[in-house]
């Protein structure tokens, strides 16, 4: 499926044979920070603001399970800051990494550097998890962030991903949906317009991304994802899994 943009460009959509994993061809790479004219309250409009601590909350503790241990918790991609401020209710140290400073502007009072993924200095300190918490498909090269998760993350450390899930029934059901609508669009990755997902993961094509990057995963799973009230996803009438989460452990 490709994208036709205005200036005469088109992409496609690239899916991989063997690992599933889907990225767009050619890649195009934005001029700036491509969510700086995006509103916060309109592109976090969907979020609860008490759930997502309750959610961060539950991250932590999953994560002590996992450790035996509380530690130092970096979220990359960190939005207003609603899971470290869960983590820090569960006894955690935390802090974030965003580079859109609007919404960081929004954050409660968290540690937060202002900083593209890439190029960030927080990722040369040490932490016991990481969270990539709906980001990994943002990124235009989500091998190298991995491998610089698994470098800061001390000996044992974690990581936790969640991402869409690209080998789920909605994405062909999207694909119909568009065509129908004389739509030339992906339903997996939209470069033209907000969310911005670049690249897209099976569980496959994650677990293989994460064994490249240094980690071995330990919990690996699809699930359905909680839309808004009012709203209903064909795919999970259907019964598909929409999201995958992941914990891995660094070598």
């Amino acid at each position: 499926m490709a994208h036709r943009l205005g200036l005469g460009v088109e992409t496609c959509v690239v899916r991989c044979g063997e690992c599933h994993g889907v990225y767009q061809w050619p890649v195009l790479l934005p001029d700036g920070n491509p969510y700086g004219e995006v509103v916060a309250d309109e592109y976090f409009a969907q979020h609860d603001y008490e759930q997502r601590i309750e959610h961060g909350r539950r991250l932590a503790q999953q994560a002590e399970r996992f450790l035996g241990r509380k530690g130092r918790l970096l979220e990359l991609g960190c939005g207003r800051g609603e899971l470290l401020v869960g983590a820090s209710l569960a006894g955690w140290s935390a802090r974030g990494v965003e580079m859109t400073e609007a919404y960081v502007r929004q954050a409660p009072g968290i540690e937060i550097e202002i900083a593209p993924l890439e190029t960030c200095r927080s990722l040369e300190q040490s932490y016991d998890v990481v969270l990539l918490a709906a980001i990994l498909e943002h990124l235009y090269d989500p091998l190298s962030c991995l491998r610089r998760c698994a470098a800061a993350l001390a000996p044992g450390g974690l990581v936790f991903i969640d991402v869409p899930n690209e080998c789920g029934i909605w994405v062909p059901l999207g694909r119909l949906y568009n065509r129908l609508r004389g739509r030339h669009w992906s339903v997996n990755l939209s470069p033209t317009f907000p969310p911005f997902h670049v690249v897209g993961f099976c569980p496959r094509s994650l677990r293989r991304a994460l064994e490249r990057a240094g980690f071995d995963t330990l919990l690996c799973r699809t699930e359905r994802w909680q839309l808004p009230a009012g709203r209903v996803s064909v795919g999970q009438a259907l019964g598909s899994v929409m999201g995958i989460t992941c914990w891995a452990r660094a070598r």
